[in-house]
C-alpha cells in the first residue's frame, strides 16, 4: 500500500482508529528538520508530515512524533538507537517503548524502521507497511506481535 493510500485510509477511517491528527508541517519546517539533523527523509515520509506533522491515538497513546519533538530528542544521545543519525518517529504510553527510523546516508529513500529493547529488529523498509500494521491491528497484536514474529524467524 503506498503512503498516499495510508493517508487517505486515515482522513476517511480517523474516528474509527482513534488517530487526532496534528497539522501538517510546511515545507520550510521540513527543510529546516533536514537541516538541523543533516539528513533527508524519505520521499514517503516527507509525503505523510506534509500531510501531518505525526498524530496521537487513544490506542494506548501511540503516536507519530511531530518533527520539532523528535529535533528536541536529538539532543540527548539516545542507547534506544543504533547510530547517532536514527531518531524515533513513534512512540507510546509518552516513551515507553519506541520505533526507530535509519535512513542510508547514501540514498535517502533506502531505510528501515526498528525496534530496540534488549536487541534490535528490524520491522520493515516501508512507513506504509508500519503504519498499515498499527492501523490494522494496534500496538500489541500488531507491532510487538510483527516484532515477536521476526525475533523467532532469526533464533
Amino acid at each position: 500500500m503506498a503512503i498516499k493510500d495510508i493517508i487517505n485510509r486515515i482522513k476517511t477511517d480517523k474516528a474509527k482508529l482513534g488517530i487526532t491528527l496534528n497539522a501538517p508541517a510546511s515545507f520550510s519546517d521540513i527543510v529546516k528538520f533536514e537541516e538541523i539533523l543533516h539528513i533527508t527523509l524519505p520521499d514517503d515520509i516527507k509525503t505523510f508530515y506534509s500531510f501531518s506533522n505525526g498524530f496521537e491515538s487513544d490506542e494506548d497513546m501511540f503516536r507519530i512524533i511531530p518533527l520539532e519533538e523528535i529535533v528536541d530528542n536529538m539532543k540527548e544521545r539516545d542507547t534506544y538507537t543504533e547510530s547517532n543519525g536514527d531518531f524515533h518517529i513513534a512512540e507510546y504510553m509518552i516513551y515507553c517503548d519506541m520505533w526507530t527510523l535509519h535512513v542510508d546516508s547514501n540514498d535517502s529513500n533506502q531505510y528501515n524502521i526498528y525496534n530496540k529493547t534488549v536487541n534490535t529488529i528490524v520491522l520493515t523498509n516501508s512507513f506504509s507497511e508500519f503504519l498499515t500494521v498499527f492501523m490494522n491491528y494496534g500496538v500489541f497484536e500488531g507491532l510487538y506481535t510483527w516484532r515477536e514474529n521476526l525475533e523467532n524467524k532469526t533464533k
